[in-house]
């Protein structure tokens, strides 16, 4: 529609010589749609083929397997004919409508031109397309923001250069054995035994306390062997981890720092958690000290009341957790998964990254900041069109003001600014709008993430600035090519 009407004054002529040749108005509208639906069908063409071409892209980056076949079902080209007519006809009933109705008389008297000034729908169109602009290069600002910080944020252990070995069951009652093998390998710092893993834990389990006998309390139960804190570089807020000079830790426990605080126990030391046994009676479980809290979850969530046990012998399932040196990783796991071989032959080692593994746990989030950045990007490239058509209009209405204006001294910098202004201005009413939509959007899905950055200023500044920036470098060639011209030529321009 801008760029249509933009070149209203130009066909201004055209129009009025037809109607005096007999041309209906019916006859006028019907030609400007055919040309609308013409650009349409070319477009859509032009966009199955940019489809074909991208699929790939987007399949990698959705992890979906998407086809483009028109011939798999029977409504998909004319659908497509159908939706390519409604886009003509939406694009080109306001331009057709609008130079239809010019009168000869005025036209050729060239009087058209300040019937024409006033420009209001190409404006909220401008204004319309900017803030659909800004909100977008908000929101993929804020998406990328809170992704960075969840990915960088410490989560209360060492999360870097640590493999997780799954089926630690197929080791059976090797696995004080095979942990001893790798202990020697180059390149192995510890190696951990567990029943869980951050990322990937038990059931809750619920527990009584002693002396609280009407009371339930669920924590998730990670059962331990001694090198799991060192493996995992977490710390402790107070007593003591599992030591094997205690043999009575075996029936002990440690709790993190959130158990600790939601159910309000002043003195862990005298506090003993029960388990009940199937013959009624309980073990008790004394709390021999606190782990500060680590992200076990997603930072979706809040950390929850953890508890560790020790893990006897006789249970057999699990993970094993290898802190790697830093040095020659794909060495120290290929001669890691030689001793698997030897422990168990017949069973592939199968294990992952935990840093990955975390990555993961905001596929969706980085696949949508993703697929932000494109929307974004193709939100703009049409905005600027559509800028470029009200700047083209612009200029096409003051090319003789522009001649005065230079014949009377003033500068191309002077000019610049004069014309430039209306479009700063409409640029900075679409920010007015699209902010407190983005703020309203973004706040919303920010309330996803317990864990969560502040929205600031920084991204709505940045985001006004950079459609500033696109909107000046639109503008600026149509703009500078006018002001250059030879106030002669503008002042004699019809």
């Amino acid at each position: 529609m801008n760029l249509s009407t933009a070149q209203a004054s130009r066909r201004a002529k055209e129009v009025g010589i037809k109607k005096i040749g007999g041309s209906s108005r019916g006859m006028l509208v019907t030609q400007f749609l055919s040309e609308s639906f013409i650009l349409s069908f070319i477009s859509l063409i032009f966009a199955l083929i940019f489809i074909k071409v991208t699929l790939p892209y987007f399949n990698n980056l959705l992890g979906t397997n998407l086809a483009l076949n028109l011939f798999a079902s029977w409504y998909a080209i004319p659908v497509l004919i159908i939706f390519s007519v409604l886009v003509g006809i939406l694009a080109g009933s306001y331009p057709a409508f609008f130079l239809s109705a010019f009168n000869p008389y005025e036209v050729l008297k060239g009087n058209v031109k300040n019937s024409m000034k006033n420009g209001r729908l190409r404006r909220i169109l401008v204004v319309f397309q900017f803030a659909i602009s800004i909100l977008l290069i908000v929101g993929t600002m804020v998406m990328y923001r809170q992704i960075n910080y969840m990915l960088n944020k410490d989560v209360g252990f060492n999360k870097e250069q640590l493999i997780v070995i799954n089926r630690a069951n197929a080791l059976g009652a090797k696995v004080k054995s095979f942990k001893e093998a790798v202990k020697e390998i180059p390149g192995v710092v510890s190696i951990a035994s567990s029943t869980a893993v951050p990322g990937r834990n038990n059931n809750d389990n619920g527990y009584g306390m002693e002396g609280r006998k009407d009371e339930n309390f669920l924590m998730q139960t990670n059962w331990v062997d001694y090198d799991y804190l060192e493996t995992y570089k977490m710390t402790l807020a107070s007593g003591r981890f599992f030591n094997e000079s205690f043999t009575t830790d075996k029936q002990a426990c440690l709790v993190n720092e959130s158990a600790i605080k939601n159910f309000s126990i002043t003195d862990f030391a005298k506090t003993r958690f029960m388990q009940p046994r199937d013959s009624g009676k309980f073990d008790y479980l004394p709390i021999i000290g606190v782990v500060r809290n680590f992200n076990f979850e997603s930072l979706r969530n809040p950390i929850q009341p953890y508890l560790f046990r020790f893990k006897a012998d006789n249970v057999l399932w699990g993970y094993l957790t290898v802190r790697l040196s830093g040095k020659n990783y794909s060495s120290t796991i290929s001669t890691i998964e030689n001793k698997w071989k030897d422990f168990v032959p017949n069973n592939p080692l199968q294990y992952y990254f935990v840093d990955a593994d975390f990555e993961q746990m905001y596929k969706q989030e980085k696949q949508n900041a993703q697929m932000a950045v494109i929307f974004s990007i193709l939100a703009i490239f049409i905005a600027a069109l559509g800028l470029f058509g009200l700047t083209s209009f612009t200029v096409e209405q003051r090319t003789k003001e522009i001649g005065v204006r230079k014949a009377m001294g003033s500068s191309i910098a002077g000019i610049y600014i004069v014309i430039s202004r209306e479009i700063i201005i409409l640029v900075s009413i679409s920010a007015l709008i699209a902010w407190p939509l983005i703020y309203y959007i973004a706040g919303k899905w920010l309330e996803n993430f317990y864990y969560r950055i502040n929205l600031g200023v920084f991204s709505f500044i940045a985001g006004l600035t950079i459609a500033l920036g696109i909107a000046v470098m639109t503008i600026s060639y149509r703009i500078m090519r006018a002001a250059r011209v030879n106030p002669a030529q503008s002042l004699k321009y019809e």
